[in-house]
């Protein structure tokens, strides 16, 4: 009994190995799809000298598996050279809108500018340099006004003292004359007396 089952285990572990010499995994090394399918379908698990499925099945599986990928392939391939279309179109869409954005600019800074003295300068600095201009002008006539009030002040005051102080010569001459008159006259008087005697 002790031999029947040394040997029973001996058939089961030479069994277990026969299955364990199988690798299921070994195919995901290949680095082809051929070679792939060739070495999962050496190492496809088989029961009683047969495998699960067909090799005949397995092939038409493998046809129908290449097939498709052929047709992935194929549509792939259509679709990158139409990235490659989309993306030459879009560069030459960059490079029109680029052209397009600086011609804008271009616009908008002819548009916004305003020239004077043969150049371009912007409107709202030109705005802003007219005010600053105008509002200086503005207070330097404030200045001249001032100037010319105070001088005219001045002058109206040194005319009037100047037409009182002519006024006060002339009486003062005036007076003047008539004392010389009047002292002549008494010299005269005096003299016209001193000789009658």
């Amino acid at each position: 009994m002790k031999s029947f089952i040394a040997v029973l285990l001996f058939l089961i572990t030479v069994s277990f190995q026969g299955f364990a010499q199988k690798n299921t995994n070994a195919w995901k090394s290949e680095n082809t799809i051929e070679d792939q399918y060739e070495v999962f379908k050496n190492n496809v698990n088989f029961w009683s000298g047969s495998y699960f499925m067909k090799p005949q099945q397995l092939d038409e599986f493998h046809k129908s598996l290449t097939d498709s990928i052929s047709v992935l392939e194929s549509a792939v391939s259509n679709h990158l050279t139409q990235v490659s279309s989309l993306q030459n179109e879009l560069k030459t869409n960059k490079t029109e809108t680029a052209a397009i954005q600086k011609n804008l600019d271009e616009s908008i800074k002819l548009q916004n500018s305003i020239t004077v003295l043969g150049m371009n300068i912007n409107k709202n600095v030109y705005s802003y340099t007219m005010y600053a201009f105008i509002l200086g002008v503005l207070v330097l006539a404030g200045i001249v006004f001032m100037l010319f009030k105070r001088s005219n002040t001045i002058t109206v005051r040194t005319k009037k003292e100047y037409e009182e102080l002519k006024e006060e010569f002339e009486i003062h001459k005036k007076n003047s004359l008539d004392r010389y008159t009047k002292m002549n006259m008494e010299l005269h008087k005096t003299r016209m007396e001193l000789q009658r005697k």
